[in-house]
């Protein structure tokens, strides 16, 4: 293996990614700057490269996938994207200017996990060695960490902790075929040396352990276990038993994979496998069963705008006078526009992440006509 080495971490956002992707900076593995300021919700950074995350954001926005997105249609809208060539040109030419400077580089972005085989293929086009760590924390911990972080996300509980299978589901299965290894959160918090020799090893990079003592005591100050702020349990969130016996399942065969790798003989492969197939199908299920909800919503909505399609008497002047104060280009709303918002105000909370992208785009589509 060359001297490059391009350090992938993945994982849930709120799971440990950044104490990580800090340790191993402090330890030899350079994070590109400029880097995401430091505030709240994570006092000791985030170690994540400003670039890379802007261009993760731009690419989830242009895919209209969610950065915890519990649609499993949703890695095929990533995937064409990364392999994209202008993409793939983009992220190629920042990341080799990054080499130019540095042999070892990290990079750690909640969004990452969407785009592992864009990141994969130019790291291997500029001859680095491709190594991904994933990141674990219990899902009732990340959905309640999420909630308390996150509050200007209005997400349900039962979407979050179907978000967070979706991703860790398909997260696996995109890295099962690559050098690769597992970091319970926990276990960094309880003696972070362990992972890290593990990995070192692993990974044939032993500057990770022989770092200088004053960058191990750097590595050291970053790990405070009073920062461990969301604690929770099941029992604490409002989750479909179906939803949580099955996460609970995912959650245990992604912790066999700590000591294991890749390289389990198959069986604990073959089970996750197994829990892909019937979260993709729970999902299935789940958007047929909400159809009824955003068709009545669509149905109503229908109603309301041909009665306001023949405005009489004072109506008809107040909707004239309005008109005419409107500057150009700032008119009302679209109808496609007020019927998602009709929809909000009328599909219960706990169902809207559930609404698949296709019944949106029809009722969109009808009322265009």
């Amino acid at each position: 293996m060359g001297s490059r080495h391009l350090l992938l971490v993945a994982g849930s956002g709120r799971s440990g990614t950044s104490l990580f992707a800090g340790i191993v900076n402090k330890l030899g593995f350079h994070v590109p700057e400029p880097q995401v300021a430091v505030d709240e919700s994570n006092p000791r950074g985030f170690s994540e490269p400003r670039w890379v995350v802007n261009t993760h954001t731009a690419l989830l926005q242009q895919a209209n996938v969610h950065a915890s997105d519990a649609r499993p249609s949703a890695w095929a809208d990533t995937a064409k994207i990364s392999f994209d060539e202008k993409v793939i040109a983009e992220v190629h030419g920042w990341l080799q200017d990054q080499f130019s400077r540095h042999d070892q580089v990290v990079i750690k972005d909640p969004r990452l996990l969407w785009f592992l085989p864009l990141w994969r293929q130019v790291g291997e086009d500029l001859g680095a060695g491709i190594h991904m760590v994933t990141m674990l924390r219990h899902p009732a911990e990340v959905v309640r960490s999420k909630m308390n972080w996150y509050s200007n996300m209005p997400l349900v509980d039962a979407n979050r902790v179907a978000g967070w299978a979706n991703t860790m589901l398909f997260t696996e299965r995109a890295t099962r075929d690559h050098r690769r290894a597992f970091v319970r959160f926990e276990d960094l918090l309880e003696d972070w040396t362990q992972p890290i020799a593990r990995i070192s090893a692993q990974f044939e990079i032993p500057t990770l352990v022989d770092a200088p003592a004053r960058n191990q005591a750097w590595a050291a100050n970053l790990v405070d276990p009073t920062l461990r702020r969301s604690k929770a349990s099941w029992e604490d969130l409002d989750v479909p038993k179906e939803l949580l016996r099955l996460s609970e399942r995912v959650w245990e065969d992604l912790l066999s994979l700590i000591e294991t790798g890749a390289d389990d003989g198959g069986a604990a492969l073959a089970r996750l496998d197994g829990h892909r197939e019937e979260y993709v199908s729970f999902y299935n299920h789940a958007e047929h069963v909400v159809q009824s909800t955003v068709l009545a919503a669509a149905r109503q909505k229908s109603v309301g705008q041909k009665s306001a399609r023949a405005p009489t008497g004072s109506q008809a002047k107040s909707a004239g006078q309005k008109s005419a104060r409107a500057p150009a280009g700032s008119q009302a709303s679209s109808l496609a526009d007020i019927l998602l918002g009709q929809v909000r105000q009328r599909v219960p909370a706990g169902m809207r992440g559930l609404i698949p992208l296709r019944v949106k785009l029809a009722l969109v589509n009808l009322f265009k006509k």
